[in-house]
């Protein structure tokens, strides 16, 4: 009996209430999925220690176990509670008739009933203590049965029914009910998807906005702002609507703030939102919101800000106009001010269709080669047919600018398909700035250039093929990109 003691730390006249914290103290770093031998271990000892302490209990006359949490309403009770306990006899001398000790009524109730009162008191509390202090002063949750059916059907409703209860407290409801341990048997996976949904729907509530704003970092200033989370979630719960793109697209960060946002209440798995936000209203922002990866959300919102940039352009060069007429004394040039302000808005919306068009060419060429995707021939064969339209339109056509301007991009989107399709590289690191070296690069060529052109005549530039050099360099690099899939190759010619 000595080594069980010793093994609880507790001394010979310990009680059942003490008995069982330690050994749920214990419990915590003594697993059964760790180290099955020394749990058995000490689930012999918790089983002889408590064996005594109920005998010795039992053996008092007129004393009854009191647990802890019930003289003191702030004290958190053990994990485990103590059961009704069996009426013990014992003889008292010689010859004694058999007495049975006082028998701990302990109350009695509906477990469906007191899960929905545990649930709704985790949707009200604002203090996890206070939530904690609540659960031990219960009477209903001393009987060890009856809190086990209770914790078990408080997770069924939440998984029904998820409810908005703030964060971690769900983690104090499976602590006190025990079933934070791995022998509790709940997904892992579930509970974590479980609380990411009842966060989303606290911070959905209209006095929870200040705390989601700070939680995602929605600052204006040094406080959060909880308005502009008020004004997002309204965006999101509307149903998408094009007239609604326009406000939201213009203002500076709204879009990325937009996406921080519903990535802060779902992490990234949108059927998971809440009901209140509109599911294809949130994928539309968010995809939107990524600028690695072309999509239609973001050439939209791409779009209307270069439409807006231009329709600015016009109106400013149209009010510079009118001020300067109107300082001259002369009547307003209306029409070469609007051609003038039409003719750079349409250079400003030119350059971002070019662009655009450009990310998503560079993103289709730098796609991995295992991956479908819809013309899969010509994406493999585009750069080798832009070289021979730069070499045609030199050569036949007889106009090297137009060659130069189609030959230079085919050679850096070769590059930038090789780049992306290598392997990524273990990080090193650089003692030299990047940027400091391609600065002075740049210059260093650009002296070179300038003092080669002082140097030759002028006739010699006219005898290098300049086209054929450039077009020859990018298809060096398309065969080296094409060598490397070649593993690839064989897979599917063996298929």
């Amino acid at each position: 009996m000595n080594w069980a003691l010793e093994l609880l730390g507790l001394p010979a006249d310990a009680d059942v209430a003490s008995v069982k914290r330690a050994y749920a103290r214990l419990l915590r770093t003594t697993r059964p999925d760790e180290d099955a031998e020394a749990f058995q271990r000490l689930h012999t000892a918790y089983q002889q220690v408590l064996v005594q302490a109920r005998a010795r209990e039992a053996a008092s006359p007129g004393k009854v176990g009191i647990p802890a949490h019930v003289a003191d309403p702030t004290h958190t009770p053990p994990a485990a509670a103590p059961e009704r306990e069996a009426a013990t006899r014992h003889r008292a001398g010689a010859g004694a008739t058999r007495t049975s000790a006082p028998v701990e009524n302990l109350p009695t109730g509906n477990p469906d009933e007191l899960a929905s009162r545990v649930i709704q008191q985790a949707t009200d509390s604002s203090d996890e203590r206070a939530l904690a202090r609540w659960l031990s002063a219960q009477p209903e949750l001393w009987s060890i049965r009856l809190k086990q059916q209770t914790g078990q059907l408080m997770l069924q409703q939440l998984f029904r029914t998820p409810a908005p209860i703030p964060p971690g407290f769900l983690d104090t409801l499976l602590e006190f009910f025990d079933l934070h341990q791995v022998q509790s048997g709940v997904n892992p996976l579930a509970l974590a998807q479980l609380s990411q949904r009842q966060q989303a729907m606290w911070y959905l509530l209209p006095q929870n906005h200040r705390a989601c704003a700070r939680r995602l970092g929605i600052p204006t200033g040094q406080s959060p702002d909880d308005r502009v989370v008020a004004a997002c979630l309204r965006l999101l719960g509307k149903p998408r609507r094009w007239y609604r793109l326009a406000w939201p697209a213009i203002r500076r960060g709204r879009v990325t703030t937009i996406a921080r946002l519903i990535h802060g209440l779902c992490g990234g798995r949108l059927n998971q939102l809440p009901a209140q936000i509109d599911q294809r209203q949130a994928d539309f922002w968010y995809r939107a919101a990524q600028l690695t990866v072309p999509s239609w959300p973001r050439f939209m919102i791409g779009s209307v800000r270069a439409l807006f940039l231009g329709l600015m352009l016009v109106s400013c060069i149209t009010s510079l106009c009118a001020l300067a007429s109107a300082l001259n004394h002369t009547d307003v040039a209306w029409s070469a001010a609007l051609g003038t302000g039409a003719a750079i808005a349409a250079g400003s919306i030119s350059i971002w269709l070019l662009y655009a068009a450009w990310t998503w060419l560079d993103h289709w060429q730098g796609l991995p080669e295992p991956i479908a995707t819809s013309h899969p021939w010509l994406r493999r064969t585009l750069i080798p047919l832009l070289c021979m339209l730069g070499i045609a339109t030199n050569y036949l056509l007889q106009s090297p600018l137009s060659a130069v301007l189609i030959v230079i991009p085919t050679l850096v989107l070769a590059w930038r398909r090789l780049a992306h399709r290598l392997p990524p590289r273990p990080a090193r690191r650089r003692s030299i700035n990047r940027g400091v070296s391609v600065t002075g690069a740049g210059f260093l060529a650009l002296i070179l250039s300038k003092a080669a052109a002082e140097a030759l005549p002028p006739a010699f530039l006219d005898r290098i093929p300049l086209t054929a050099i450039l077009a020859s360099a990018a298809m060096c690099l398309w065969f080296a990109d094409m060598w490397r899939q070649r593993a690839h190759w064989k897979a599917r010619l063996a298929s």
